[in-house]
Order: structure tokens, then sequence, then C-alpha cells
């Protein structure tokens, strides 16, 4: 049987740009028959806008908006503003965390869409998770020919005296760090952030650039700025397929969901309900992982999943060596985290 993790556990961005956003979206005519989607861009979108989206129109009639400028920041602005300009607002589990935390989404309407067939933990009052992927290490498979298999290796700049590229957020870098001086996985959390970054700090002088976008992660190992790396596996699969040098393992990967949600004061909260029970269709979710190796969470698309697929995803026994982010420990401690992150930056 698929081994699926169940992490509550990507993005906490400002809201910079929100205004021109909100008058693009509005610009729309609001009606029963459209749905607008926050997602994110790149090659997810593009997935989702073959198997989700434009099935999904031509079957109901209801028209997908898709902005792909997804974060907590704009959904936050919008809630004060009161202009929500979003319908289903796709969340990272940590953007998730927050937006319970502020009370900005509303509880999804259960009797329209299935509970039945989801893995344990995917559904809760207000979320559903759309797929599961990891945090991985990248390389530049012209440049490294053996990839480290830890981060302790991926620190090691004896080994690997080049460049290095990282997420721009504390969420993954700390654990990382913890990993890097030899905490054992299980013993990550509760997060010792002073020996994190006494190992972040060891390594900062390496990253060539702390990226804010998952082609930026691609981009700067495939095109050798960085020959290690650290980016979505469904990120490198899709750079991988369309030729680019660059190349990842599972070892102490950190893995996390994504999520479906609605926003509280939505226009077309009814549509937005249709919209993720279609997604949550086995068919629907066993393309998606065929597509971009986003594990599923209905347990009957796992049948239709392309075995050599799976290796690139993080199910069964790519499981053993990772580690699920707890978003039982980042949910309080989120707010002040980012604040000594972004301090640790600049000194």
């Amino acid at each position: 049987m698929t081994k699926i993790i169940q992490p509550f556990s990507r993005r906490l961005l400002c809201g910079a740009g929100l205004a021109m956003s909100l008058v693009a979206l509005q610009g729309t005519a609001r009606a029963e028959d459209q749905v607008v989607v926050a997602s994110w861009g790149g090659s997810i979108q593009e997935v989702l806008t073959q198997v989700l989206f434009e099935p999904f129109t031509k079957e109901t009639g209801i028209k997908v908006v898709a902005d792909d400028t997804s974060s907590i920041g704009k959904a936050t602005a919008m809630a004060k503003s009161g202009n929500i300009a979003w319908d289903v607002f796709m969340a990272s589990d940590q953007d998730v965390a927050q937006a319970q935390s502020d009370g900005l989404l509303v509880p999804l309407d259960w009797t329209v869409i299935p509970k039945a067939d989801l893995v344990e933990g995917a559904a809760m009052d207000d979320a559903l998770a759309a797929y599961t992927y990891g945090t991985v290490m990248t390389y530049n498979t012209d440049q490294v020919k053996t990839p480290p298999r830890s981060w302790a290796e991926w620190w090691n700049t004896g080994t690997y005296s080049c460049r290095r590229t990282m997420r721009n957020v504390p969420i993954d870098n700390l654990e990382m760090g913890l990993m890097a001086a030899g905490t054992a996985p299980a013993k990550v959390y509760p997060v010792d952030t002073a020996a994190a970054y006494q190992e972040l700090d060891k390594i900062k002088p390496q990253v060539v650039n702390f990226w804010d976008s998952g082609a930026q992660s691609i981009q700067l190992v495939a095109e050798g700025a960085a020959c290690l790396g650290t980016a979505w596996n469904n990120r490198v699969v899709a750079a991988a397929k369309a030729g680019q040098p660059i190349g990842f393992v599972w070892d102490q990967a950190l893995i996390h969901r994504d999520y479906y949600t609605v926003l509280k004061g939505a226009p077309n909260a009814a549509a937005a309900m249709k919209l993720i029970a279609y997604a949550m269709r086995p068919e629907v979710q066993a393309k998606i992982a065929n597509a971009i190796a986003l594990v599923p969470v209905n347990q009957k698309a796992f049948a239709q999943i392309d075995p050599e697929m799976k290796k690139s995803m993080p199910a069964e026994s790519n499981l053993a060596s990772t580690l699920p982010v707890d978003m039982g420990w980042w949910a309080p401690n989120m707010k002040s985290s980012y604040r000594e992150y972004s301090s640790w930056l600049v000194r």
C-alpha cells in the first residue's frame, strides 16, 4: 500500500502589487458562472489548466479565471480591505496555518465535496489538501556527478566547493541547518533556532542567491550559477523532462502539502466548492501526479499512477529518509521566526 505522510504542515510573501491585481480581476464580470482561483503559476498552473480548469469549465460551464500570484500577503490585504478578488485560494501548509489563525477562511461544503476516499488527515474543516510534495536537494548534473545524500554533505564546502542556492524563508532552512549539524530527523522538532542559525551562518557565504520563486530555484542550478540548491520536487521533474541539467535526491527531503481553501467573502463560493470537488476526482488527481509528480490525496488515484513517475514522488520507499514538516511547531512560531530570519539575512 502506498504510504502517505500526514503533515499539517511554502510562501509568506508581502502584498505588493495587490491593487493592480484587484483591478485586473475585478474588471472581469462577477457572476455565478465563474470562479477565480489564486494558484502558483509555472509548471503547476500549466498542468492544472489542462487537467482541472479547462475540463471543469467544459463540464459545468463555470469559467475558471486563474491568478498566478497566490500569497498569504495578498489574501490578508484583501480581507482587510473587504475587497475579495479570489474565490479559491491555493495555499501552502504554512499559509493555511496563518489564514486559519487570522480567520480568513470559510468552512468547506462537505455536502458538495466528497470525503470518503481521501487519505487520513487530508481534510480539515476549512482546508482540503490538494497534493503532497517535497523540498529536496538539487544539483547540476553537468557539474556534480555524485550528489550529496544528507544536509551535512550538502553543507560540506570541501567536497562541494561551488556555490549554493536556498529559499528565502526560514521554514525548511532551519530544519536543514539542524540536520546539517547532525540532528536526526526525528529530533528536529521542537526547532533549536540558535543551533540552526549557527549552521546557516556557515553556509551563508556560499549562497549565491536566496530564491523567491520555484522558477528561480531551477534556473540558478540548471544554468550553473549554483551547483547545489533546494527546490520542490515537481519543479525539478518538469525541468528535467524539458532537458535541463538538474537532478535531485530524496534523502532528508522536507515533506509538505498544498491546500484548497475558500476565502471568507468570496463572491463565488458555491462555484468554488464545485471546483474543489472536481479536483478531488481520482482521474484528475492521477493526471496531475503523472504530469508533475505530486502525490494525490484521493486513495483511488494511486492505481492510475505510472510506476516510473512514483520514483519522482514523495510516496512509498521515497519517504523512508524524509522529514514531514511539523506545522504544529511552525504555526505558533511562524511570525517570530520570519522576523528573526529577516534580521539574519541582512546581518
